[in-house]
Formats: C-alpha cells, structure tokens, sequence
C-alpha cells in the first residue's frame, strides 16, 4: 500500500501541476466518512495544508458532523460550514407545489447530493482557482452507488480505481484515526448504510469483480453480478481525470486444463512453450497486475456438441478441466480471475477484460486460443477503453489453427 500511497501522490501533484498553478487549490467535499477523509488526506500529502480546503455541508442537522470538523482539525485545513437545509426545503416545496406532486425517496436521496455540488462549485466561484475532488471509490462505482451530477461529479477522482479495502488500507498507512477510515459508509441521507441499502457487503462486492465469487453466498455473487452488469451505464458516465492504481496489466486468457490437455487440447508441447515465454514476459515487462480469465460453463452450454453447439464440453463450472494451470496460478502478483460464458444461452469467446479496472495505460494478452478468445478478448477491450495500448504477445499465445486468419477489425491492436 506504501506504493500506492506515493503514486497516488505523485498522480495528485502532477494533475495539479498540468491543470493549474503554484496556488491552484483543492476543494474538497468533506463528509466525515472514509472516502472524503483519505482524499483530503491525500491532498494534503500532494499540496500541503495550505492548499486544501475542506467544506462541510450537512442537510439540516447532520448526526455526524463532528467526525467532519474533526477531519479538518487533523489536517490542519482551512474549512468551511454551510447549511444547505433551508435550500433544500425551499426548493422541494416548489417543485411540490409546482407539479402537484410528492416527493420520491429518489428526490429526497439525490437532491441534497446535486446541492451539495452545487456548493462545492459556489466556493470553488468565489474563492477562484480551484479544482474539486470527486471522493468516490470503485466499489461504488460499480454498483452506480452515486448521484449522477451531484457527488458523481468533479474535476478529479484520487480514489475511483480503488475499491473500499484499499481506501482504509490506504487510510491507515496515511496515518488516519482508524475511527474514520474503518466507518460504516453512508450518504448520510437516507438513514441507512450504504450496505444496508444495497442488500450486500462492499467486501462481497470486491470479491465478486476480483473473480472469487466462490467465496460469496451465491444469491448475493448473483445480485453483485446483475448490478454490475445493470450500472456499467452510469459507471461509465464518471469520465473525469482517475488515478490508476495499474498502468500495465497482463491477461492471460484460459489458461484452463481443458485447453491444454483436455477436450480441447492444444498439446502439451505447444503450450509448455507458450507458458514459458508468458513467464519470461512476466519477468521482463514488470507487470502492475494480472488478469486471468477462464471459461466457466454451465453443463448446458450452448457451444457444447451434445446441446447443439460446435465444440466438446469443456471448462465446466467446478471441474478440473476449468481450473487454471497450476504453474500460472503461483505468480506472484495482484490478480483477478474474471469468469466468462456463464450464461447457457451465449456463446461468448471474449469479454471486456477491464470491465471492473477502468482505462489503464498498456495491457498485453496472452494465452489460449489465439484465433478466438484471445483475439477476441483484445478485440472487446479496444472498442471500450480508447485511452489503453492494447498489445497480444503473440509468443505466449496457442491457436488452434496456426494458419488461421484473425479479423481485428481495423481496432489498434498490435500484435507482436
């Protein structure tokens, strides 16, 4: 986390160098939670106290407002309090009496959060020359945990790559009280956590992106999956500058038994060949992290030749046939395992292989098999992530049929 820690450091210094001043401020919603807290923090540690400013800005009465002003004594930060209740209820009485109607538990969640911006934007007006720090984490992106143009907004994002265990850990090694940075997350408006709301933990959600959803109950990995799935929309409307923890990434696609020696073998000599040049990239490239991705078929699948597909069975859910080779599983750098044709009905050769990291800078692939899911992995990334250098190693790759012609469809992927 140390080297986190400095990277994203060094990432706030420089934002603040190429899009402003010596005397460019950051302006820094401070709510009392984790999330705000380890920002400012940050920007602290980037700019130095005096040029963080902190606001506070409760609905009325705020529970926890002392948590808020204690963060700006810690940090010895200039701050401000501003009330936005009476706003509040002046502008919810005349949309009510405007349109005749009652005020949605939506209106009621997601308009202090639109005024609170608003506030952030006022200071920033009239103290000039600041930028605003958007304070939300991964996990909240992915489940679109977040009001769009109201704290899902802002002029850069220190922790949106960084899923809620990494902001505490984060938080601790800035030297934080644990207090704050191990508090219950809420948006301090519904009453409720933001836990309690979702119907799942932030730890169940990590899980389920990182690829061990094994290790979650399966109808909560079930819901984790589908609100993923139904908020990838909204999550990717945060288009604002992010820190990254990962600038690049290796995927090394099924790397599975079935595919080495199974049902679908390409042979132990081939892939022995190509597993030891992916080791040696490993060792050459330095890698920030590694993406595995597997097959994980339902015994139904539709690709299969008994359910009136084109292939054998292969990489079924649970089987030796799907677990990845062991000496790939040894490496000795942040992974996750992100399982694809899932769904009996699709076949799916390729997936978006950053769905749950954002842009990163390079990514290299790997793996089997070159003319289909490798390809068409790297073809699926490219079209969503136009900021990434997409790369396929094409000596750590196996296909199943060397003379195959692969379409990359005009996408910039180099292959090498």
């Amino acid at each position: 986390m140390k080297k986190i820690k400095d990277d994203i450091i060094a990432w706030v210094r420089n934002y603040f160098a190429q899009n402003g001043d010596a005397n460019t401020k950051a302006l820094i919603g401070i709510s009392g939670g984790k999330d705000s807290t380890v920002s400012a923090a940050i920007c602290v540690e980037a700019l130095g106290k005096d040029r963080v400013i902190g606001v506070m800005i409760p609905n009325g009465v705020q529970s926890d407002i002392a948590d808020s002003k204690r963060v700006c004594e810690f940090l010895g930060i200039k701050n401000y309090e501003i009330n936005i209740g009476s706003t509040y209820n002046a502008i919810s009485q005349e949309i009510s009496e405007k349109t005749k109607g009652t005020l949605s538990d939506q209106f009621k969640t997601n308009t202090p959060s639109r005024l609170r911006m608003a506030t952030l934007y006022g200071v920033a007006a009239i103290i000039g020359n600041c930028r605003i720090s958007n304070n939300g984490n991964l996990s909240e992106r992915l489940m679109g945990y977040f009001t769009l143009w109201g704290d899902g907004v802002g002029d850069f994002a220190p922790l949106a790559n960084l899923y809620v265990s990494d902001v505490v850990q984060l938080g601790i090694e800035l030297g934080l009280p644990e207090d704050l940075v191990k508090k219950a997350p809420s948006d301090g408006m519904c009453g409720k956590s933001d836990e309690d709301s979702l119907g799942f933990t932030y730890a169940e959600v990590e899980k389920v992106a990182r690829g061990r959803e094994s290790e979650v109950n399966p109808v909560n990995a079930q819901k984790i999956k589908d609100k993923i799935k139904g908020m990838s929309w909204k999550a990717k409307m945060l288009s604002i500058p992010c820190y990254m923890p990962y600038k690049k990434v290796l995927t090394i696609v099924d790397a599975q038994n079935d595919f080495i020696d199974g049902s679908l073998g390409v042979g132990l000599e081939k892939w022995n060949e190509a597993k030891k040049n992916i080791l040696s990239l490993i060792q050459k490239e330095k890698y920030d992290g590694v993406i595995f991705t597997k097959d994980w078929h339902p015994t139904k699948h539709c690709s299969f030749k008994q359910n009136g597909g084109v292939w054998p069975a292969h990489c079924v859910q649970a089987t030796m046939g799907a677990e990845i080779d062991k000496d790939l599983q040894k490496i000795d750098i942040d992974s996750i395992i992100i399982n694809k044709g899932c769904n009996e009905n699709i076949e799916e050769y390729g997936i978006d292989v950053l769905a749950t990291l954002g842009d990163i800078q390079e990514l290299h692939l790997v793996g089997l098999c070159y003319d289909y899911c490798v390809s068409s992995c790297a073809k699926e990334t490219a079209k969503r992530h136009l900021n990434t250098k997409v790369v396929i190693k094409k000596a750590g790759t196996v296909a199943i049929d060397d003379n195959a012609k692969v379409d990359l469809e005009s996408l910039p992927i180099i292959v090498e």
